[in-house]
């Protein structure tokens, strides 16, 4: 999320449910004072809150832990704390991060994950420690449960019950069993190479306004040996350094150290091998009894949440052309996308360089080479996966190719075996599949040099956000008003007598869409006068669509949506929450049949049912989210 977009109320309750959820009622009556207040001492949230000292330390050191609050640096005397709204909303997103993890690589890196997840941060010692203790040295693998509430299974438990955003209940299985620190260290270490884990630093709880005032300090120090600059040029370059500054803090996050105990092998694949870890002998730390001490024992690590946003885009683009072209051609899109993931730690850059002041000075577009891709790369990909490139594309086109022949009906004569194919016949048949995407009104991919194509994200970005806006409309309104909206975005802004030329339209008709659509905050106005004095005939009125204005309020009614299914599940679990209680003791887990009556079961049955459903329209709602908010930045408007 970018800080400068303006948070809304409602996202302060819709956060404050997720921390009661996954981290209880104290720490969410901390971050319930700090979301009201906003930036305040520990003097001040002792105040608000009527906690006693020793409760509100808790408090913070729980959301401290989880990077749900900022401090400010440790050089001032007095501490302010105020939410990270970011990680705050990113609680939704835990399920999906360990799932977008266990596609890319395994189980083994999801339950990884999952215990990142639930410890907010943690060294590699500690994390280690919790994996394989001394008790279990002998067994060489993670049973049963760890200490921080980790579990092998990568299930967690916090505060006595099972968090619902996060939770789901996983059998142990073997694949999911690490075998020794080793193979720990290598999934830590592959996962900082793709941007899923990154490392701690001090500046990760400094908001963006300490952040901002630290930037400006190094730049003044170094450029004008701490004086304010005063003239025109000189402030420009000031605003360029602070923001390399803050690029520059924000980039040495990603960076992966040199792991002692792993080096990578020449023919691994990027998303990690598929084959199982084979132990001979001690290995770099020797037997399970006995650890030796490591450089990158004492690194501290996190989870990306930035990487979701990405994992989420390309997700999403790739069921978008599952939906408007084929199955095959969005496998293809969804090939490309993965090679691109790696180098792509963000879904926007949120510390761009100042426009400059005159459009002359502005530099000449030049294409992101981490966002181009070469088609042979591809083919060989789906080579791998046996992926059967031949389907989803004309006849004839492959006839072309495979130099074959199609009857009138548009039927190949003889089938077209995929794996026989060559590679320069797959290179071809892939890049049909990439012009139908080309081709496509979103541009899916564009085309960049000869058997190379790129992907500009901030262009279908924005062309998803229009696209929301006018979904949205046309389910309230009318297809009216979904083509009034598409008039205003095309023309700018027009009085009433242009807009009803441009609609075709008389002006009663208009002007009921119009109210309506200007009281759900997806239209404009503006009154202005041709006179001195005041009068509706002696005035222009204006109309106008700012896409950024309606996304900003679509985004808040969906913040609400998330909020009513919170309250809803909150609801629907008070009704039952002593049969919750008794099918939560140890001794009743996993024999509800023998000790809950027929009446019970049907009820908890029923709860699961009603939890699940509530659950996957949390996780619609949070897809739309991504959409207005996380896949571009805030839109500029004239």
């Amino acid at each position: 999320m970018s800080y400068t977009q303006r948070e809304t109320p409602i996202l302060a309750e819709l956060c404050t449910f997720l921390v009661e959820d996954m981290y209880g009622e104290l720490a969410a009556r901390v971050f319930s004072v700090l979301a009201r207040f906003g930036r305040q001492r520990r003097v001040e949230i002792s105040k608000a809150s009527y906690l006693s000292s020793s409760q509100i330390s808790l408090g913070l050191v729980i959301l401290t832990q989880q990077h749900l609050v900022f401090h400010s640096p440790s050089t001032e005397a007095t501490v302010f704390y105020d939410i990270d709204w970011q990680q705050s909303y990113a609680l939704v997103r835990h399920a999906k991060i360990a799932h977008f993890v266990e596609e890319r690589f395994n189980k083994k890196s999801a339950n990884v994950i999952s215990n990142l997840l639930t410890l907010g941060h943690t060294s590699l010692a500690d994390l280690r420690d919790a994996y394989f203790q001394p008790s279990q040295q002998e067994e060489g693998a993670v049973n049963g449960k760890k200490p921080n509430g980790i579990k092998a299974n990568g299930d967690t438990t916090i505060n006595g019950q099972t968090s619902l955003v996060n939770g789901t209940e996983h059998d142990d299985h073997d694949d999911e069993t690490l075998a020794s620190p080793e193979e720990l260290y290598g999934i830590i270490q592959t996962l900082m190479e793709h941007g899923w884990v990154i490392q701690v630093a001090e500046a990760q709880y400094l908001s963006a306004e300490d952040m901002h005032n630290i930037a400006r300090q190094q730049a003044l120090n170094d450029q004008w040996g701490g004086s304010v600059p005063t003239g025109t040029k000189d402030k420009d370059r000031l605003a360029q350094l602070i923001m390399a500054n803050k690029r520059r803090t924000r980039d040495a996050w990603l960076e992966v150290p040199n792991f002692s105990s792993r080096k990578r092998k020449a023919n691994e694949s990027d998303y990690g091998s598929s084959k199982r870890t084979k132990l001979n002998g001690e290995g770099q730390y020797g037997s399970a009894g006995s650890y030796h001490h490591s450089p990158e024992d004492d690194l501290v690590i996190r989870v990306n949440p930035e990487k979701a946003a990405v994992a989420m885009r390309n997700e999403y683009l790739v069921s978008l052309v599952e939906q408007r072209i084929s199955y095959t051609t969005a496998r293809v899109y969804e090939i490309l996308l993965r090679s691109l993931e790696k180098n792509i730690p963000r879904c926007f850059e949120e510390h761009p360089d100042p426009p400059p002041a005159n459009i002359e000075d502005q530099p000449q577009w030049e294409p992101n080479p981490d966002h181009v891709v070469n088609t042979k790369d591809i083919a060989q990909r789906a080579k791998i996966l046996g992926l059967d490139i031949c389907n989803g594309l004309d006849p004839a086109a492959v006839a072309r190719v495979t130099k074959t022949t199609s009857n009138d009906k548009g039927v190949l004569a003889q089938p077209v075996d995929h794996s026989s194919l060559s590679f320069h016949e797959r290179s071809e048949i892939v890049e049909a599949h990439l012009r139908l995407l080309v081709d496509h009104p979103l541009h899916f991919v564009n085309w960049h040099a000869r058997g190379q194509y790129r992907v500009d994200f901030d262009l279908m970005a924005k062309s998803l956000i229009q696209q929301e806006i006018e979904n949205t409309v046309l389910a309230r309104k009318s297809t009216v008003a979904m083509k009034l909206l598409r008039a205003l975005k095309k023309k700018g802004k027009l009085d009433e007598r242009q807009l009803c030329n441009t609609m075709m339209a008389s002006a009663n008709d208009i002007r009921g869409i119009v109210n309506d659509l200007t009281v759900q905050g997806f239209v404009q106005t503006q009154e202005i006068p041709k006179v001195d004095r005041r009068e509706a005939k002696l005035s222009l009125h204006l109309i106008w669509y700012d896409m950024q204005r309606a996304r900003e309020k679509l985004l808040h009614d969906t913040y609400k949506g998330q909020v009513r299914i919170l309250q809803r599940i909150a609801f629907e679990r008070e009704k039952i929450q002593e049969l919750l209680t008794k099918a939560n003791r140890t001794d009743v887990a996993g024999n509800e049949t023998k000790y809950l009556k027929q009446t019970e079961l049907d009820d908890l049955k029923k709860w699961k049912e009603v939890q699940e459903k509530l659950l996957l329209q949390l996780a619609r709602q949070d897809d739309l989210v991504a959409v207005l908010r996380d896949y571009c930045g805030p839109l500029l408007t004239a």
